[in-house]
C-alpha cells in the first residue's frame, strides 16, 4: 500500500471524532487535550504523566488503584499523543509544562498536587516544580535523566526529509516496535499494544513525534534535575533494573542529583516497571503520596 493510500485512511481529530471517543476533553491555548479524572472529588490530587508516545492508557494498572486509595487522579495525554490535538508547534520541554499547568487550572484542581512522571514525562514534572506552589511531591518512574543516543531507525529519524519520509510511511511500526523494547516480558507488551496502536489513526501523531525527538537533545535536563534537588520537594524515583531503554544505572547519578529521593528499585522489569509490576509501583506511590508533607 502507497503513501498516498495510508494517508487518506488517517482520520481528523475534530468535534466529531472527539463525541466517539473514551475519556473526556478539555479546549486549552494549543487545542484540545484528551483526559480522564478518576476517584472522589475531594481526594488529593495526583496527576499522571506520560512518556514520549504513549498515551494515557499506559496508566491503565495504575490509574484505578490510586483512585480506590482515594486519590483524585488526573490522567491525560500529551500533545501529539493519544486523543489530544497535535498542534504545528515546537515540542520543547516548557511547552509540555505549560500543558501540565494549563491543564490543572483549566480543570480548577486545587494546588499544591502530586506528580508521577514516565520516562519522558519525568522532566517535564521536575520542571513543574519551579511553579509556586503546584507541586507538594513528584514521583519519577524510569524517568528521561540523560538523553540516550539513537540507535536503529531512530538514527534516521532525526535526518531531514528522510526522517520525515520514513515517520510518514513506516512511523507507526516504528514506533510500536520502540515500545516492544521497553518491556522486559512479550505478553506485557502483547497486553499493551492494543491501546497504544488506536492513536495512529488520527493525523498529526508521526509529525509531534518527530519534532519532539529532534527537539530534545536540547533539553535541559541536568539544569531541571538540579533545580528539582535544591527545591527540596519530596521524590519518589521507581526503576525498573532491566530498562534497556534509560539504564538503570542512570538512577545513582539521578539519586545524587535529587538528594531528598527515596529510591525503590523494582526487580524483573523493564522501562515500564508501573505496568509490569503494577501492584508494587502502585503500593509504593499510594505510601508516598499518603504521607503529610
Amino acid at each position: 500500500m502507497g503513501k498516498h493510500c495510508i494517508l487518506h485512511q488517517l482520520r481528523s481529530l475534530n468535534d466529531e471524532t472527539r463525541s466517539r471517543l473514551p475519556g473526556s476533553f478539555v479546549r486549552l491555548a494549543r487545542g484540545f487535550v484528551h483526559y480522564e479524572l478518576s476517584g472522589p472529588e475531594d481526594g488529593p490530587v495526583v496527576v499522571l504523566v506520560g512518556g514520549f508516545s504513549v498515551p494515557y492508557s499506559t496508566w491503565d494498572r495504575n490509574a484505578p488503584a490510586l483512585a480506590s486509595a482515594g486519590f483524585r487522579v488526573l490522567r491525560y495525554d500529551h500533545y501529539g499523543r493519544g486523543y489530544s490535538d497535535r498542534p504545528r508547534v515546537g515540542y520543547s520541554l516548557d511547552f509540555f509544562v505549560e500543558q501540565l499547568a494549563e491543564l490543572v487550572d483549566g480543570l480548577g484542581l486545587p494546588r499544591p498536587l502530586g506528580l508521577v512522571g514516565l520516562s519522558m514525562g519525568g522532566p517535564v514534572v521536575a520542571a513543574a516544580s519551579r511553579y509556586p506552589g503546584l507541586v507538594s511531591s513528584l514521583a519519577l518512574v524510569d524517568p528521561l535523566f540523560d538523553w540516550p543516543t539513537p540507535v536503529g531507525a531512530s538514527r534516521f529519524l532525526l535526518l531531514p526529509c528522510l526522517g520525515d519520509a520514513l515517520m510518514a510511511l513506516y512511523g507507526r511500526a516504528i514506533l510500536a516496535q520502540a515500545q516492544r523494547g521497553d518491556f522486559s516480558k512479550e505478553d506485557e507488551f502483547a497486553a499493551f499494544l492494543p491501546s497504544y496502536l488506536p492513536q495512529f489513526s488520527y493525523r498529526g501523531i508521526g509529525r509531534a513525534v518527530l519534532q519532539t525527538m529532534r527537539g530534545m537533545p536540547s533539553w535541559p535536563l541536568a539544569e531541571t534535575f538540579s533545580a528539582l534537588g535544591r527545591s527540596g520537594i519530596p521524590t519518589l524515583l521507581c526503576w525498573g533494573r532491566l530498562d534497556a531503554t534509560l539504564p538503570f544505572e542512570q538512577s545513582s547519578r539521578l539519586c545524587a542529583c535529587v538528594p531528598q529521593t527515596e529510591f525503590i528499585p523494582i526487580e524483573d522489569a523493564g522501562h515500564v516497571p508501573h505496568w509490569e509490576k503494577a501492584d508494587e509501583v502502585n503500593a509504593a506511590l499510594i505510601g508516598f503520596f499518603g504521607r503529610p508533607n
